[in-house]
């Protein structure tokens, strides 16, 4: 009876064993299943592989799409229009604010200057209308061919233009006596006659028509028209040009020694207002420039941003590593 007994525990022992194994066995794993769950809600887990994980950019672009004000098309248009608009939206508040503050400037550099070179070339427009004649300057090629015999096929007609004409620095009256078509006839015709006694080729450049950009500038820019000025007579007297000397002033100096003070004053302050007008263009290009720039700059810096090397890998059999650069 004993070793029947015997015989059915031994029997029974590993099943029972088994049995708790089983247990045992179901236990583990589903500590395992939470260890797992664990890990998983934990993306920068050291055992985690590291190409396996996603970076923060890649999941903030790839689960929503890109803005619409951050993309690089919009940010080029946005600060090419207003720059620093594009580095604001890409948030970089101080490179906005300097392409703001050299748009600022510059806009109210072209303003002023603007506004410099008006005012001057105004200034030089009354300065010239007032001691500038058309009258004398004619007067003084008709005297400048008499002194030095020079045949010209328009002389006799400038000097019936010229009779009874005098010279009185009124644009309104002495314009209207003048014949523009007949005085540049004569100056195509007429030499220079220098103080060192060489001839020269004609005369480079026939009078422009009053009051057009041209007129004021060669009146002050050439020595030809030096004797227009009021104060060129005067001028040679103080140079003593009279009694023997006199017909020194029907001479062009090279070196501009025979123009009178009121030629260089004009020179100067046409000068200074064309300087104005430089010194607006110059602001102007920098102005244009700055949109430009401002706008490479905010569509480079989003999509150095949005560059990045995403890598992919997978334990399932069969798949490769996958490198991804976007731009």
């Amino acid at each position: 009876m004993i070793r029947y007994t015997l015989l059915i525990i031994l029997f029974l022992f590993p099943t029972v064993v088994a049995s708790q194994d089983v247990d045992n066995l179901e236990e583990f794993e589903n500590k395992m299943v939470d260890i797992n769950k664990d890990r998983s809600t934990d993306t920068y887990h050291i055992v985690t592989p590291i190409l396996l994980r996603d970076s923060i950019i890649s999941q903030n672009n790839n689960g929503s799409g890109l803005s619409g004000f951050k993309k690089p098309g919009y940010l080029f248009a946005s600060s090419l229009i207003l720059p620093g608009s594009g580095q604001l939206i890409n948030q970089n508040p101080i490179r906005a604010g300097l392409y703001a503050a050299l748009e600022i400037t510059s806009i109210f550099m072209v303003v002023e200057y603007q506004k410099r070179g008006r005012r001057g070339e105004r200034n030089y427009e009354r300065f010239a209308n007032q001691n500038w004649s058309v009258v004398q300057y004619a007067e003084w090629l008709l005297e400048y061919h008499d002194f030095h015999s020079i045949s010209n096929p328009f002389l006799s007609q400038l000097r019936n233009m010229l009779n009874g004409v005098e010279s009185s620095f009124d644009t309104s009256i002495e314009w209207n006596r003048v014949d523009l078509a007949l005085l540049r006839s004569v100056e195509r015709n007429t030499p220079y006659l220098t103080t060192d006694n060489f001839g020269g080729n004609n005369f480079s450049h026939v009078l422009p028509a009053y009051g057009s950009q041209q007129y004021y500038e060669l009146i002050s820019k050439y020595y030809q028209y030096q004797a227009g000025w009021r104060d060129y007579n005067s001028f040679h007297d103080q140079l003593g040009h009279i009694g023997d000397q006199f017909n020194e002033r029907y001479f062009v100096d090279r070196n501009g020694l025979y123009a009178s003070p009121f030629f260089y004053e004009g020179v100067q302050i046409s000068r200074k207002f064309n300087d104005d007008f430089r010194t607006r263009r110059t602001f102007l290009s920098l102005l244009i420039v700055n949109h430009f720039i401002s706008a490479f700059d905010a569509y480079f810096t989003i999509s150095l941003k949005q560059n990045r090397l995403n890598a992919t890998s997978t334990a399932i059999p069969g798949k490769q590593l996958i490198l991804k650069y976007k731009f």
